[in-house]
Order: C-alpha cells, then sequence, then structure tokens
C-alpha cells in the first residue's frame, strides 16, 4: 500500500499469519488480540445474493478489554456475467468494555473506477475519518478491492493499516494515547473483517 509522507517516520507493526482461520489469537506489539469470524452468503435463484460477514474480537490493552461486535454486508444482483450492487458493501462496528465507540464505513463514491470506501470511528469527542487505498507501493494503475485503509482526524492521516502482503500492517500513534487507541480498533476490525462472500 502507498503510505502518505506524514506516515513515512512512524513504526510499522505486524499482527496475524498468513492463512489466519476464523477464529483464534493474535499478538499486537505484545497485547492479545482474540477473534471470532465468518462470511455467509444467501443466494435466490442464483440472481439476487446476500453475503454477511459477522466479526468479534477483543484487545487486551493497558487499558482494559476492549471488544467489538461488527457485520460487514452487501447484496449484488447477478444476470449473466454481470453483477450489480444494490446494497454496497458496508462495515457497521460497536465497542463495549474499555472503549464505547462505534464505526460506520461502506462503499460509494467512485473515484479512478473504483468504489471508494468511507467513513468515520466516533469514541465521545473524538472522531476519525475512514477511507480506503486502493493504489500499491510504486504501483501506477488502481486496484479494484482496497489494499488498505488510512485514519485521519483533523483532516491528518495519522494511522494506516496496509493489506496487501497477507500480514497486516498498522501504523499508528502511540497506542497509550485515546488516539493511538482509536486508530488501534479502526485498524483491527478493518483488518479482521472477512468480505461476505
Amino acid at each position: 500500500m502507498a503510505q502518505p509522507a506524514s506516515l513515512a517516520a512512524v513504526p510499522e507493526e505486524s499482527f496475524g499469519k498468513p492463512g489466519w482461520g476464523r477464529r483464534g489469537e493474535v499478538e499486537l506489539a505484545g497485547q492479545r488480540v482474540r477473534y471470532d469470524r465468518g462470511a455467509d452468503r444467501l443466494s435466490l435463484f442464483d440472481t439476487v445474493a446476500t453475503g454477511r460477514a459477522p466479526l468479534r474480537y477483543t484487545w487486551s490493552s493497558a487499558a482494559g478489554d476492549s471488544e467489538a461486535d461488527c457485520t460487514a454486508r452487501q447484496t449484488e444482483v447477478t444476470g449473466g456475467v454481470l453483477a450489480l450492487a444494490t446494497k454496497p458493501w458496508t462495515l457497521n462496528c460497536r465497542w463495549r468494555g474499555a472503549s464505547d465507540a462505534t464505526l460506520q464505513i461502506g462503499e460509494g463514491r467512485v473515484q479512478w473506477g473504483q468504489a471508494t470506501r468511507e467513513g468515520s470511528y466516533q469514541l465521545d469527542a473524538l472522531t476519525l475519518t475512514l477511507r480506503s487505498v486502493h493504489q500499491l507501493e510504486g504501483g501506477a494503475i488502481a486496484t479494484a478491492a482496497p489494499v488498505g485503509y488510512e485514519m485521519l482526524y483533523g483532516g491528518q492521516i495519522v494511522g494506516s493499516v496496509d493489506l496487501s502482503r497477507g500480514v497486516p500492517r498498522l501504523r499508528r500513534p502511540d497506542p497509550g494515547t485515546a488516539l493511538g487507541r482509536a486508530v488501534t480498533e479502526a485498524a483491527l476490525a478493518l483488518a479482521l473483517v472477512w468480505e461476505p462472500s
């Protein structure tokens, strides 16, 4: 994923493992993340298909356990070789425990021929803007699917999660701060959720 200049000096942290499955546990900077996820698809006469991808994860940090409950959804209509998203991809999350944040992101605006994803993460007065990235590092052509996400605060990119290399790579502010915890919670949800299949 192409990284903005504002994150060039921010260290990259990898988490997860290639081929991680439906449920498990990973370490992020020595802190445990337990997850359980899935992806279901209901099809009616091979014409209308609704996908749903539930995700639950718990991040055990110094601030306490933060538990997320998320669902990604998408509905498509298929005719021959063409498929049209009648209800584009959305992801909604709600946290409890050490955090009571919410996250909403979805496909919307078309940019460079790609349906970009935009949304927000909100915890009390702290709001992050979320947007998908469709440009690989050094690449000239945009990808159809997101290769990562950027998190903005006050119009400045403060964090990112790169999903293009098999194992997610996170760049974030100090996780001991409210901004760092917010970026971490949003990045974990975006990295762990499966696309509705």
